[in-house]
C-alpha cells in the first residue's frame, strides 16, 4: 500500500541529495609574487614601439629597489601566514596553475577571514604563495566542479543502494485488493506522494534560507509548503474514507454485497456512462451560456475592445476544455471500471461499485434520498442514490458555502429486488437517525 510513498520519498530524497550543495568551500589560487615584483620595475611603456631601450632602462633605474619580501609586506600589510606543506596541500595547483577547491576541514586555518587569506607554503627550502577565500558554493556553482559543489554526488554506494531499492519497489509484484484498487486508495496515494515529494523540498528551502540564498528559495518554501500541507490534508481525508471502505469490505456495517454477471456489468457501465455524460452536458450548457453572455458583454461594452476580445477568447477556451473533459472523463471511468471486479458493496455510510467508491458520512456530507427503480422492458432493477457535500466558493466579498449533489446508480442483480428493498429501508432508517 505504501509502495507509492516509498518510491516518491526515494525520488524526492534522491533529487534533493543530487542538488544538495556543500556548506562552505575554500577557493585556493596561486599568487605569482615574483612576476608582480618584476612588473614594478618593468614600466608599461616597455611595450611601446616608440621608446628606446635606453629610456626604458632609465625608467627602471629611477625606481627604488625593494626586496621581494619587503614588497609583499607592503602589498599585504604583513597579513601573510607561513605554513608547512603536507597532505592537505597535495591537491593544490602549481605556481602557474588554476584554482582548487577544498573543504574547510582540509585547510590548516581555524579562523577564516572575511576576505582573502594569503599563505606562504614552505616545502623544504621552496616557497609557494597562495591566496584563499571561504565562499558559499551557491554563489559560485558555475565555477566549482559539480562533484565538489554537491558532495553527495561523489558517494557511489549511496546511489547504488537507492537505485536497488527503487528498482525493487517498482518491480515487486503487488496483488491489490478491491479496496486498494479503489478511487479512495488512489486519492490517498496521491496525497502521500505530494507530501513525500514536496516536504523534503520545503525542508531544503528552509535550510537554504539560513544562508545567502536567492529569492527563488523563499518561493520554494511557500509553494512547496502549501503543496505539502495540501498533500497531507488529501491523504488524511482519503485515508479516513479508505479505512471505512476496508471495514465495509470486511463485512462491518455491510447491508448488501452483490456480484454481477459480465454481460450485466458491461450493460450497466454503458448506461451509467451515458447518464453521467448527460448530467455533465447539462451543466456544461449552463456554463457555456454564462460564458457566452459574459464574453459578449466584454466584447460589446469593454472600453478596450482588444482586452474584451482576449477575455472572450479565454472564456471560449475554458468552455472547450470543459467540453473535452465531459466527453472523455465518462469514457475513461468506464474503461477503468471494466477492469474492476464486478461487485457491489453497500453500507449505511457509502457504496463501492467495482473500484469506484462514494462516501457520504464525512464532515458536511449526507445521504439525501434512496429509492429502488424496477427494470422495465427487460432492464434490470437499480438503486438510485443522491448524496450531497459542502462546497465553498471564494469571491471578493467572502466565501460562500453550498451543497453539491451527486447521483449514484447501483445495479441490482436479477432476483435481488427483495434484498434491495430491505437495503433501502436500512438506508432510510440510518438517514432518519
Amino acid at each position: 500500500m505504501f509502495r507509492s510513498l516509498i518510491v516518491a520519498v526515494l525520488v524526492a530524497v534522491g533529487v534533493t541529495l543530487w542538488w544538495y550543495p556543500a556548506a562552505t568551500l575554500v577557493m585556493v589560487e596561486p599568487v605569482a609574487w615574483g612576476q608582480l615584483h618584476e612588473q614594478q620595475y618593468a614600466p608599461r611603456e616597455r611595450a611601446s614601439p616608440f621608446l628606446s631601450s635606453a629610456v626604458i632602462e632609465q625608467s627602471r633605474q629611477s625606481r627604488p629597489f625593494l626586496p621581494m619580501a619587503e614588497f609583499i609586506h607592503d602589498q599585504l600589510g604583513g597579513a601573510m601566514r607561513e605554513v608547512e606543506a603536507g597532505d592537505w596541500s597535495r591537491d593544490l595547483p602549481g605556481p602557474g596553475g588554476g584554482r582548487a577547491w577544498l573543504t574547510p576541514e582540509r585547510v590548516p586555518v581555524t579562523d577564516p577571514p572575511r576576505g582573502w587569506l594569503h599563505l606562504a607554503l614552505r616545502d623544504g627550502e621552496a616557497l609557494d604563495f597562495y591566496r584563499l577565500q571561504w565562499v558559499d558554493p551557491l554563489q559560485r556553482l558555475g565555477d566549482i566542479p559539480p562533484a565538489q559543489a554537491h558532495p553527495f554526488r561523489g558517494v557511489p554506494l549511496l546511489w547504488v543502494c537507492m537505485g536497488i531499492v527503487l528498482v525493487v519497489m517498482l518491480a515487486l509484484p503487488v496483488r491489490e485488493s478491491p479496496a486498494q484498487a479503489s478511487n479512495l486508495a488512489r486519492g490517498m496515494r496521491a496525497g502521500l506522494i505530494m507530501l513525500g515529494f514536496f516536504l523534503p523540498l520545503t525542508l531544503a528551502g528552509l535550510w537554504l534560507s539560513q544562508r545567502s540564498a536567492p529569492d527563488t528559495v523563499y518561493a520554494l518554501i511557500v509553494i512547496g509548503g502549501m503543496l505539502a500541507v495540501a498533500g497531507l490534508i488529501t491523504a488524511l481525508i482519503f485515508g479516513r474514507q479508505y479505512a471505512w471502505l476496508r471495514r465495509l469490505m470486511a463485512g462491518e456495517g455491510l447491508l448488501a454485497h452483490w456480484q454481477l454477471e459480465p454481460g450485466q456489468w458491461r450493460d450497466f457501465l454503458q448506461r451509467d456512462m451515458q447518464r453521467s455524460r448527460g448530467e455533465k452536458l447539462a451543466r456544461l450548457v449552463m456554463v457555456a451560456v454564462m460564458a457566452v453572455v459574459v464574453g459578449l458583454g466584454f466584447v460589446l461594452f469593454a472600453p478596450d475592445r482588444g482586452a474584451g476580445l482576449v477575455v472572450a477568447g479565454v472564456l471560449v477556451g475554458m468552455v472547450m476544455l470543459l467540453a473535452l473533459v465531459v466527453l472523455l472523463l465518462p469514457l475513461w471511468t468506464r474503461r477503468r471500471l471494466l477492469r474492476a471486479v464486478p461487485e457491489v458493496w453497500l453500507g449505511p455510510e457509502g457504496v463501492c461499485i467495482g473500484n469506484q467508491a462514494h462516501h457520504w458520512s464525512g464532515l458536511g456530507s449526507r445521504l439525501e434520498s434512496a429509492r429502488l427503480r424496477r427494470g422495465k422492458q427487460g432492464l434490470p432493477a437499480r438503486i438510485e442514490l443522491t448524496y450531497s457535500g459542502l462546497r465553498g466558493v471564494s469571491s471578493g466579498r467572502g466565501v460562500y458555502v453550498y451543497r453539491d449533489q451527486q447521483n449514484v446508480v447501483v445495479p441490482v442483480p436479477p432476483g435481488k429486488e427483495a434484498e434491495a428493498e430491505r437495503v433501502i429501508a436500512g438506508l432510510r432508517a440510518g438517514k432518519g437517525k
